[in-house]
């Protein structure tokens, strides 16, 4: 019955994600390294890249994966300086992305493009957050300045 239930659980499991990463941090290696994962599973990964153009090793790393399609875009992050036009930008590019490939998941890797009116089920890994990084190192709460940071963080 075991056996069963898995060859079910892959031949449901999703096939296209809509996935986001910056380009400037962890995230990127986290979504190579996923993609790859799920390579062996026929999941084809539609990478929707935000903060900086890929580099050339970047570049060379995608074009390993023939399961992964890169989108290229220079929006600023959440919690870069004055980012909040960049952010709603990229919101709306987001949603055309998800109109234009149908993914069955979105995989988000930031927070604030959270609650768009996404079709699909949206999967949210938080990998790190100014205002939990503030607290942890400064034993404070962020100053008011992160106050746009922590609505646009807490409503996606």
């Amino acid at each position: 019955m075991l056996a069963h239930d898995s060859t079910t659980l892959l031949e449901n499991a999703p096939k296209r994600v809509l996935m986001t990463a910056d380009t400037v941090g962890g995230v990127w290696t986290y979504a190579m390294q996923l993609a790859r994962a799920l390579r062996i599973y026929d999941v084809q990964i539609i990478l929707a890249t935000m903060g900086a153009p890929l580099n050339a090793d970047q570049r060379q790393e995608a074009e390993t994966l023939d399961n992964l399609q890169i989108c290229q875009s220079n929006y600023k992050l959440e919690w870069m300086p004055e980012p909040w036009r960049d952010v709603s930008m990229a919101g709306q590019w987001l949603l055309s992305l998800e109109e234009r490939f149908e993914p069955d998941v979105i995989h988000l890797n930031g927070y604030s493009h959270g609650n768009l009116a996404w079709s699909a089920p949206v999967l949210m890994a938080g990998h790190s957050c100014v205002l939990s990084w503030w607290s942890a190192v400064k034993k404070e709460e962020a100053p008011e300045c992160w106050n746009t940071y922590r609505e646009n963080v807490g409503h996606g």
